[in-house]
């Protein structure tokens, strides 16, 4: 081989190294199993398939964690904008919860039909405000949606609810000290009008780590769905769960930026105090009505 000939193979080795370990693109790794989760059941894996998220509606395991899903330099990057960005704000329902998000979420409107318009109205602005600021890299949310779309045989579409594309992909900001307490998160509770969430069958929450804090942050899954009656029962307030009446839990995950983290979102779950932060994240909400039926998303 020439000396020309042996620098191009070198060059070309090189230049695949980078967008594999980089941006995540090429042949997929081997799986591994993470050290820093306490407690299972929870998957480990480093690309998404549709047999995992299959397996996950049906409950053969409670998380679902894509380890390095999105470049860990690129994460304190697209952090950096986002945090600038002045719609960061506390959620309306939960003011005296310190968690912000970039924009109006759908469970924010509780059908009250001024907020509905608002939220619509938003809808695209805040898409389009989320994708420039991580221009000219593709957004996380961006990402999975693609993602989505390929690895899910019906594919995969932005859901709708009163015949208006919703919003997807939220940035989201955990205050220093602030925990989010024990909850649930249903699509169907969220439509307090005639409008139907078309037989859901299953939501997932989708979350891709931007920023970990330095102490605490983790995020804590209880293995039970509890319906609006027993909620009712197990309740604190109207949105939260008095945790000295939940049983154990059973997943308790640190958040590591660049992971992609997937759970049944009509479990119980929360996130523990942070300090050192903030802990930021992209996150959005996955729909699922059966196996031949496209996937949703929604925040």
């Amino acid at each position: 081989m020439s000396l020309w000939a042996f620098c191009n193979y070198i060059s070309l080795i090189s230049n695949l190294l980078f967008w594999r370990i980089h941006m995540g693109v090429g042949v997929a790794r081997k799986e591994v199993t993470r050290t820093d989760v306490t407690t299972l059941p929870i998957k480990a894996t480093t690309v998404l398939t549709r047999q995992d998220l299959v397996d996950l509606v049906q409950g053969k395991f409670i998380a679902l964690c894509i380890t390095d899903y999105y470049p860990k330099w690129l994460c304190e990057q697209l952090c950096k904008r986002l945090l600038k960005l002045p719609e960061f704000a506390r959620y309306l329902r939960a003011q005296n919860v310190g968690v912000q998000r970039t924009g109006m979420t759908f469970f924010e409107t509780k059908g009250d039909p001024r907020l509905l318009e608002q939220y619509y109205a938003e809808a695209q602005r805040m898409r389009t405000t989320i994708r420039n600021t991580c221009f000219p890299y593709l957004s996380p949310i961006d990402k999975l949606r693609v993602e989505l779309e390929e690895v899910w045989f019906a594919g995969a579409r932005l859901e709708n609810i009163h015949g208006q594309p919703m919003m997807v992909g939220i940035a989201r900001m955990f205050e220093d000290s602030f925990e989010l307490p024990p909850h649930q998160d249903v699509l169907a509770r969220d439509i307090v009008d005639n409008s139907s969430d078309g037989l859901l069958l299953s939501q997932l929450s989708a979350n891709i780590y931007l920023r970990e804090a330095k102490f605490g942050g983790e995020l804590e899954i209880w293995g039970i769905k509890p319906s609006y009656q027993e909620f009712l029962k197990l309740a604190c307030d109207d949105l939260h769960f008095d945790q000295n009446k939940l049983p154990p839990s059973q997943v308790l995950y640190k958040p590591r930026a660049g992971d992609l983290v997937l759970f049944d979102s009509g479990r119980v779950h929360a996130v523990r105090p942070s300090k050192q932060g903030p802990r930021v994240s992209m996150s959005c909400f996955v729909g699922y009505r059966g196996q031949n039926m496209p996937l949703t998303y929604w925040s």
